[in-house]
């Protein structure tokens, strides 16, 4: 996400604070989009599974039936860095309940100030809350998450691989 110069030195000497947020302080944020630029480019393994903007009325709904924790990170007003932590039952777990981050990103330019270990100790504070013993993380792979995650007491469980079945 681009931050003019003025802007960026304005904000850089501010704490980053992290807060759950509504569906609606996240798409209707005037830094979403480029969060989600930012994020997309990062991520970018499957180019046909991004491109759109997230679809809001399916966040709703499952913030609506509690399966879907949102966090944001601020630094003042200006929102950059988000996460949204899933909680399900796994069946072939005798139905215990199970966290994974669905996001967890941070604009490059407020990676500095520790608001991506806030934002994930906020994901797992928020799978305790709602009685889950562990969070899952998913990072890309080869990127700086991946890189941080042993080092802030996660071990790799498993690898994700993708097939386009599409045209």
């Amino acid at each position: 996400m681009h931050v003019p110069r003025e802007r960026a030195s304005t904000l850089r000497g501010m704490e980053p604070v992290v807060r759950p947020i509504t569906a609606a302080e996240a798409f209707d944020s005037p830094t979403f989009a480029a969060l989600c630029d930012e994020y997309r480019d990062e991520a970018l393994r499957c180019p046909r599974m991004f491109g759109a903007l997230p679809d809001r009325a399916w966040y709703e709904l499952c913030i609506a039936a509690g399966m879907l924790h949102p966090l944001g990170v601020f630094v003042g007003e200006e929102l950059v860095g988000l996460c949204a932590v899933l909680i399900t039952p796994v069946p072939h777990y005798d139905g215990r309940l199970i966290a994974t981050t669905e996001t967890l990103f941070v604009a490059e330019a407020h990676r500095a100030g520790g608001a991506g270990q806030r934002l994930l100790r906020a994901a797992e504070q928020v799978a305790r809350d709602n009685g889950v013993d562990g969070l899952y993380v998913t990072a890309p792979s080869g990127g700086r998450l991946e890189r941080i995650l042993p080092h802030a007491g996660y071990i790799e469980t498993n690898r994700i691989f993708f097939r386009e079945l599409g045209e």
